[in-house]
């Protein structure tokens, strides 16, 4: 599920509905074939006679179980940790004008990626194609991540997320519930300054020639064996040269073409699956930086 907000005159406050903690219960006898699948019952009452699962606990959204997490979960609302990283962005040195907001949830709404995309940072890479800083910042309430703040780009023209090598949570928040303001204004400057500094490096990807061998090497390593996802790659590359020519900026586009665009098997987890995709196209990345250094 997707929701894009553009307001003129700043973003509208974000909001988010509140889950809840349940107590998971599960039969006490045990028949032969019979599922130990834990149960969320919803209401205490109707679990007389189980056992409750001291081990475990439900996660619940709007009356429906979305996650079983262990007991010592600590459980991060959205409605909270959204509210204060976008006072910290407000507060950073990053220029909000115009700034819009997109909101994805997946898998039930046990996971929120929220992308914040600057055209006030816009650079141009080549001739009229240009990229803007973006900034997607997740939570889970299912434990698939941990609350995660990641700097990327936008290109305009075909709005293809250009991925960057390096990601920046680690100190945003401590063992609570909230973050520390004063560490994330300090972390989202940080993100403009690795932003600013990768897309100057692309600027040098259009006149960065690539051999048909050296693209096909980094296709492969993505592919990762699948020989389907190769022959993907290498069709959406033949039509990326075509548009760039054959350098590393079509290349690139190649790979981030995929982890945006490419056929999603489940549509309505297809936000979850970008960040998947996002983060195997940011294993190979230091692979297309040696053909920009040998050039």
């Amino acid at each position: 599920m997707t929701h894009l907000e553009i307001v003129k005159k700043g973003l509208e406050e974000i909001s988010f509905p509140l889950v809840t903690e349940q107590p998971l219960y599960v039969s006490p006898i045990w028949e032969e074939g019979q599922s130990r699948m834990p149960l969320n019952m919803e209401h205490p009452d109707e679990a007389r006679g189980m056992n409750i699962i001291t081990s475990h606990k439900g996660i619940e959204l709007n009356g429906t179980n979305i996650a079983i997490v262990g007991s010592g979960y600590t459980v991060v609302q959205n409605d909270d940790i959204y509210k204060e990283i976008e006072e910290a962005l407000y507060a950073s040195a990053i220029d909000t004008t115009g700034m819009t907001r997109k909101i994805t949830t997946s898998h039930l709404g046990a996971r929120t990626i929220v992308m914040y995309t600057f055209p006030a940072h816009t650079i141009e890479v080549a001739d009229g194609d240009n990229v803007c800083l973006t900034i997607k910042v997740l939570n889970s309430y299912d434990g698939s991540w941990r609350f995660m703040t990641l700097v990327g780009a936008v290109r305009e023209i075909c709005t293809n997320g250009m991925v960057i090598g390096e990601w920046f949570s680690e100190d945003l928040m401590k063992h609570t519930k909230n973050i520390d303001t004063d560490i994330a204004v300090e972390k989202l400057g940080h993100a403009l300054e690795v932003y600013t500094k990768n897309a100057e490096l692309w600027t040098a990807y259009p006149s960065t020639p690539v051999s048909d061998l050296q693209a096909t090497n980094i296709l492969m390593s993505l592919s990762g064996g699948s020989k389907t996802l190769l022959e993907l790659l290498q069709k959406t590359h033949v039509q990326y040269v075509d548009e760039l020519g054959k350098n590393l900026w079509a290349l690139f586009n190649t790979l981030t073409d995929w982890s945006t665009h490419a056929k999603f098997k489940n549509e309505k987890n297809m936000g979850a699956t970008i960040i998947t995709r996002e983060a195997k196209v940011r294993k190979v990345l230091p692979m297309l930086e040696a053909l920009r250094k040998v050039a």
